[in-house]
């Protein structure tokens, strides 16, 4: 039986052990993920002692109790598995209280086999049935995986990220693993979740080191990696420089001029939508990258943006080219930068500003 047991958690043993040397050095790292990671291993391992422990108590019919406190934990222990995947990915002001209310129901329910076979039991012949109300174990886990599904999908939007694909491949084979389990039982769930987290984290690390930390948006690396991986399907090209930044950071402090490249990230994030993506290149210098060639909305996003900008007190010019089929997009980003700077001219000549004085 022991060997049994060893081949049957191997894989979730190694992989809890692994993913642990990866987090326990990395305490910086988004604290409140690292927290629900956690959360994610230590029910893991918990399911692997529970599972061991129910396995004795089920050669004795005298510990009856144990064992189904043991499948309690088992139960409750897998949902808590899942909702600290789910809170890695949903976004920190979204992680609301209501969040674990079907857990809570889990557990209640659960907790009706020690007096009740409502949920689930042991007959005279200390066999295992499931009662009416035995499926909520199943069906909480499989909701929780569903919202996982969801939200990764919602949260890494972008329309050729690859993170996307990575993070719903992951919810995907979890919730399959679920639906393996309650057909046939087993433990394909805790090994799901497992290697899941381990790539959640790989992606999540990712994500934040594509990421301006000023602005929000992505990083000049994202800007040519992306440029290099998604070449093909870019068809226009937005460029955009903040008017007066220098003065701003002269007269009022870098403090000032960091508010106000955060406002005008804020403002390009508030615009674009899943057929774009914004990139910050430099001090203030930004891009946007649009896998469409629909004109007319891009003009509509740049006038938005602008108009958006100006509702903090600030001024951008923006310039942007459609990509020809036989041009290189290098050639259309630079096309876009000299409408933009002629743009800026106007800008200037307007407001009577010296432009001399922006450098």
């Amino acid at each position: 039986m022991l060997m049994d047991m060893i081949l049957r958690h191997f894989v979730t043993v190694f992989l809890i052990i692994l993913f642990s040397i990866i987090l326990w050095p990395r305490k910086k790292f988004k604290n409140t993920y690292n927290m629900f990671f956690w959360i994610t291993v230590i029910s893991c391992f918990i399911l692997v002692l529970e599972d061991i422990l129910e396995t004795i108590a089920s050669k004795d019919p005298s510990m009856r109790f144990f064992r189904i406190l043991f499948s309690v934990i088992g139960y409750n222990f897998r949902t808590n598995a899942v909702l600290g995947l789910l809170f890695v990915i949903v976004k920190p002001e979204k992680r609301k209280p209501y969040l674990w209310i079907p857990a809570i129901i889990n557990l209640l329910v659960c907790c009706t086999a020690f007096f009740s076979g409502v949920a689930f039991g042991y007959d005279e012949n200390y066999s295992f049935y499931r009662g009416p109300l035995g499926y909520i174990v199943f069906i909480v886990p499989v909701l929780y995986l569903l919202s996982l599904l969801w939200t990764t999908f919602m949260r890494f939007s972008e329309r050729n990220g690859i993170e996307r694909f990575v993070s719903l491949t992951c919810a995907v084979f979890c919730l399959l693993a679920a639906f393996m389990d309650t057909v046939r039982g087993g433990t394909s769930l805790n090994e799901a979740i497992m290697i899941s987290s381990i790539f959640f984290y790989i992606v999540l690390y990712s994500h934040e080191n594509r990421r301006d930390t000023l602005t929000g948006l992505f990083n000049r690396k994202a800007f040519y990696d992306d440029c290099t991986t998604y070449g093909r399907n870019i068809y226009a090209v937005a460029s955009i420089d903040m008017n007066g930044l220098k003065t701003l950071n002269d007269t009022k402090g870098h403090n000032e001029g960091d508010k106000a490249l955060s406002k005008i990230g804020e403002c390009i994030n508030e615009v674009i939508d899943r057929t774009s993506m914004a990139y910050r290149i430099g001090g203030d210098e930004f891009v946007i990258l649009f896998f469409n060639d629909r004109e007319n909305e891009i003009i509509e996003t740049e006038q938005q943006i602008k108009e958006n900008v100006a509702k903090y007190g600030y001024s951008v010019s923006i310039g942007h080219s459609l990509r020809e089929s036989d041009k290189e997009l290098e050639e259309t980003i630079k096309i876009s930068d000299k409408i933009m700077y002629e743009d800026k001219a106007r800008y200037y000549s307007t407001s009577g500003v010296d432009r001399r004085k922006r450098h």
